[in-house]
């Protein structure tokens, strides 16, 4: 049943890789980076606001698994 589980999130992750815009893999550009750089400061302190308030919520979802992952780290060893 894991075989089948591990293969279906396998072909789910290739569809959404082939399914999202071209503009996703740009986000990186130098074009993004003048256009950031050359704005207001209400702009850039936006921008700030944005990032902080994407990163926290992920860096404290990933502390969270990886606390409960340290916690049952040896719970299926027992037989």
């Amino acid at each position: 049943m894991s075989c089948v589980i591990r293969r279906a999130s396998s072909a789910l992750a290739i569809l959404a890789a082939m399914l999202s815009p071209a503009t996703l893999f740009a986000q990186a550009c130098p074009l993004c980076y003048q256009s950031a750089s050359a704005g207001s400061a209400k702009f850039i302190a936006a921008l700030r606001g944005g990032i902080l308030a994407l990163i926290i919520p992920t860096v404290l979802i990933g502390a969270c698994v990886s606390v409960v992952a340290y916690r049952k780290r040896g719970a299926g060893d027992e037989e």
